[in-house]
């Protein structure tokens, strides 16, 4: 599979829509497991913290700020794979990780790309809550 593209014309700094196509279809795959809203929610809200933080230091140097970002979203992936254990509660949610796994991928590549990664995920969490989960 291709790496997760979020830009139509990234300069200017236009998503393609289509990502919001392809959200629709990975909350659908999702809403069809064993991932409770609660689980994806609380993975939601580390991310929106991580972008507050990261809002808020790039005010003075958005280099710095990319720069301290970006272990923080590899800590959450490996969260993530913590949680898939034997007794985790991820452990039935392959298919959740996989999808943080490459979104959190695709944000780690420039400031740009985690703003469009945030919308891409957050439009994954309207589609999965429309679901019924």
């Amino acid at each position: 599979m291709p790496a997760l593209e979020f830009f139509k014309d990234k300069e200017r700094g236009v998503l393609d829509p289509k990502v919001f196509e392809r959200a629709r279809e990975v909350a659908e795959g999702l809403a069809k497991g064993k991932l409770s809203s609660s689980q994806f929610r609380n993975y939601f809200t580390e991310l929106r913290a991580l972008e507050s933080r990261f809002e808020r230091d790039r005010k003075g140097d958005e280099a710095l700020a990319f720069a301290r970002l970006v272990p923080q979203l590899e800590l959450l992936k490996a969260k993530l794979f913590y949680n898939t254990r034997p007794k985790g509660p991820l452990k039935e949610a392959k298919e959740f990780v996989e999808f943080m796994e490459e979104a959190l991928e695709a944000g780690k590549r420039s400031p740009k790309d985690f703003e469009a990664m945030m919308k891409y995920v957050e439009a994954v969490l309207a589609y999965f809550y429309a679901s019924g989960k």
